[in-house]
């Protein structure tokens, strides 16, 4: 029987695994790279969080209201993903970046004043007319201060970055209501609460270190300017998987006949 050369195969491989990534996704791309360390919970890349140059995969929701779990309804039923209650979502933002932060939850109006889809009287969210806390928030366990004043009846999804929270800088803190100015909606990263219509999709699994490859292919242009916030040891990592995919490839492909006696 005639042997696929070792190229031939990998080329195989790695096609029919896109065609997999793509069918699951239900989008194209089915994949994001993760550019900056806005959702990362440590300094050094550690699993099952999302960090700087990690593929993300991107799940299509054909209804983002309902198919998104949001961090307050996550925190109900106990959902978490990421290291954190609630979906991570994937939106468009006015200038046509995607951002991948976490949905804190769904805002929507009565009579003009804020009303939190999910919320149910819980002792750890509360409403302050424009302002809405949510307790013991996060990794970092901070308290989180959303103001919703600028939006009124604008309805969508309250967005965070996990790591925005937890380093979120003093001049974010209200002592008022001991707690921190965090959501896109408040630090200027997206002017508003996200629409359905902006969300490409909900974070499903990742690939970790392969997208600094990309990154830093962007970075030889200029357009990678937080090259300095990957995480330690992520390098290493990618490295040694390279390595050792090199070895499986086309080290031991050759010789998996030998040392076979022949009848």
């Amino acid at each position: 029987m005639k042997r696929v050369a070792p190229g031939i195969l990998a080329v195989i491989i790695i096609v029919a695994i896109l065609v997999g990534i793509t069918a699951y996704s239900g989008e194209f791309p089915p994949a994001s790279v993760v550019e900056s360390y806005s959702m990362e919970h440590s300094s050094s890349w550690e699993w099952g969080t999302i960090n700087v140059g990690d593929i993300v995969i991107v799940k299509y929701v054909p209804n983002p209201v309902e198919n998104v779990v949001t961090y307050v309804t996550g925190r109900i039923t106990n959902f978490s993903t990421y290291g954190e209650y609630g979906d991570v979502i994937l939106y468009h933002d006015p200038d046509g970046n995607t951002v991948i932060h976490r949905a804190m939850f769904y805002l929507t109006w009565s009579g003009g004043m804020p009303v939190v889809r999910g919320y149910t009287n819980q002792s750890w969210l509360k409403l302050y007319g424009m302002n809405i806390v949510i307790y013991d928030c996060g990794y970092s366990h901070r308290n989180l201060l959303v103001n919703v004043s600028r939006f009124v009846n604008e309805s969508g999804f309250i967005t965070v970055g996990d790591h925005n929270l937890a380093t979120a800088p003093s001049f974010y803190f209200n002592a008022k209501y001991d707690a921190y100015l965090a959501a896109d909606q408040n630090v200027g990263i997206t002017p508003a609460p996200v629409k359905p219509s902006q969300v490409a999709g909900i974070a499903r699994g990742q690939i970790p270190w392969f997208g600094l490859i990309k990154l830093n292919l962007m970075r030889l242009e200029g357009d990678w300017p937080y090259y300095n916030e990957v995480p330690a040891h992520s390098y290493e990592y990618l490295g040694t998987s390279l390595f050792l995919i090199f070895l499986a490839i086309f080290f031991p492909y050759p010789y998996l006949g030998k040392g076979r006696k022949r009848k």
